[in-house]
């Protein structure tokens, strides 16, 4: 099972001469997680939840209808214009989950694992038809909104206090999942086309290439 972790391209320089490493940042405050932790969901189904939670919360928020207690949070919420104008440019990156424990669910995992740098590559599309590359990660979620159903996520997880009942949360989770889908239907269907194949770049490379050749270049 390989785990994704979303993060901010000013993120980037930093990641890859340290890793992943626990702590608490702007996506975790966003949804009121103040735990030190290395953050990730689970395959394509739990970066498809979480980030439906993400856009969940920022719209309640916005709307007025709930608060987030770390006032800088807030205000950055009330002044940006949208989810992607709040959360900035970034990207996925993935890692191999085989020996680190997921202590607590399938969307929003942690662990007190360092990630080291050399296990971690950038999530790109690359089209078929020409070289050209995406890697936003506006435009990688699309992707893999376009790869699985609703129906197809189901919650897992440790069995922890407080922890839901597993029925009851798939449930939840693929009622908000179609609602989103059905918002989003066009933007989805983008990539459904089988244009792109979905490929992975050595964090290093990436960096290197980004901040120095400036060869990767957004569509």
């Amino acid at each position: 099972m390989y785990y994704y972790h979303m993060t901010s391209l000013d993120n980037l320089r930093s990641i890859s001469k340290t890793g992943l490493i626990p702590q608490s940042g702007v996506n975790s405050k966003l949804i009121g997680d103040e735990k030190i932790k290395v953050f990730f969901s689970e395959g394509f189904e739990g970066a498809i939840a979480l980030f439906v939670d993400f856009q969940l919360v920022y719209d309640k928020v916005k709307a007025g209808q709930m608060a987030i207690t770390d006032d800088s949070t807030m205000k950055k919420i009330m002044a940006s214009k949208s989810l992607s104008d709040y959360l900035g440019e970034g990207i996925y990156l993935r890692f191999d989950g085989t020996n680190i424990k997921n202590e607590r669910n399938f969307e929003n995992g942690c662990t007190d694992m360092n990630i080291s740098p050399k296990d971690l590559t950038v999530c790109v599309l690359r089209k078929k038809n020409d070289s050209s590359i995406v890697f936003s990660r506006f435009e990688i979620i699309k992707y893999m909104m376009a790869a699985v159903q609703p129906e197809q996520i189901e919650y897992y997880g440790a069995c922890y206090e407080g922890a839901p009942d597993f029925k009851e949360a798939t449930k939840r989770i693929q009622e908000k999942v179609k609602r989103y889908y059905l918002q989003h239907q066009t933007e989805i269907g983008e990539y459904d086309s089988q244009e792109y194949i979905l490929d992975f770049c050595v964090l290093s490379d990436f960096v290197n290439e980004f901040y120095i050749n400036h060869k990767f270049m957004e569509r």
